[in-house]
């Protein structure tokens, strides 16, 4: 075992020396690497491992502990794998072993917080404010829309009315990287959708010339101009006081819950991906683990050997 720890060591300082005298990387950059390294040092330590000698199953067991201490970000993990990799990349090249057991081992991105979701109930409350006023109208519209088609808020922003297909029910909207994509309309948003066009029209034949604006926009403010994004903010914040909604209320809440509603009603990932417009599937995927956990909770609370006994 000490001449484990003392080679383990030497490989160590050897392979900083490299970073530091061939790599020239910063004084900061070898500090961090040396952390790392100490880590694992003290993993390989314990277990009387040899640094050359770790397998595969080794390493999957150091992250599967750096993950679960939950002392370190997903940042901090992803460099300390990364860390790890760069060692035994090193060690190949100088022929002192033959496999970086760290190879497979990818970094902690897909460890993401798991966004925030509005539950049906909530959804509905949302979706049944009482209109009186046409800024009440505009504001039960904008949460329709939201909902009905999962736009981003810079997407539902920029729409405008020659964008609206109502006849199809369906909406085009400009996504990231102005790629265009249909959003579809239910019947309840296309009714309110229909109630507020006519209402638009007549609250911009009220407006004093000085005050007449040209925008399209489907939303629009007090003067007719486009609706912002720091107005919708504050829209969203007044009615999660209003609603009494404890979580956070926002726009993108709402595209996450359409997203995990969809999926909990069966729908492929495919087609929610599409709706999103996701360029990649593994953003949509978040949405999956989400679903996954209802279908374990309604598991553990249904299934006669799935819940958790009282007695143990």
């Amino acid at each position: 075992m000490g001449h484990s720890l003392h080679t383990n060591r030497a490989v160590v300082e050897s392979y900083l020396l490299y970073l530091k005298e061939i790599r020239r990387l910063s004084e900061l950059t070898v500090t961090s690497y040396r952390h790392d390294l100490k880590l694992y040092l003290d993993f390989l330590a314990l277990r009387a491992i040899d640094i050359h000698e770790v397998t595969s199953h080794d390493a999957r067991h150091y992250s599967a502990r750096i993950i679960q201490e939950k002392k370190y970000s997903i940042t901090s993990v992803n460099r300390m794998l990364s860390t790890l990799r760069g060692l035994y990349r090193f060690q190949i090249k100088q022929g002192n072993c033959t496999i970086n057991p760290f190879a497979r081992i990818e970094g902690n991105t897909r460890y993401r917080r798991l966004p925030q979701v509005l539950s049906r109930n909530d959804m509905v409350r949302i979706l049944s404010i009482p209109v009186i006023t046409f800024d009440d109208l505009r504001n039960s519209v904008m949460f329709h829309l939201f909902y009905s088609t999962g736009c981003r808020l810079s997407e539902l922003l920029s729409a405008d009315i020659e964008d609206l297909d109502i006849q199809q029910e369906r909406l085009l909207v400009k996504g990231k990287g102005n790629r265009e994509r249909y959003v579809f309309l239910n019947p309840s948003t296309i009714i309110l959708l229909q109630r507020y066009l006519k209402q638009r029209s007549e609250f911009l034949l009220s407006l004093k010339d000085s005050e007449k604006s040209d925008s399209g926009a489907i939303l629009i403010g007090k003067r007719g101009k486009r609706l912002s994004a720091s107005s919708v903010h504050s829209i969203f914040g007044q009615y999660r006081l209003k609603l009494g909604l404890h979580a956070r209320f926002t726009p993108h809440m709402i595209r996450h819950s359409f997203a995990t509603h969809l999926l909990d009603n069966d729908s492929g990932i495919r087609i929610v991906q599409e709706l999103l417009g996701h360029a990649s599937i593994s953003t949509t995927q978040i949405y999956t683990h989400i679903s996954h956990g209802r279908l374990r909770s309604v598991y553990e609370k249904s299934h006669p050997h799935g819940r958790k006994n009282d007695g143990d």
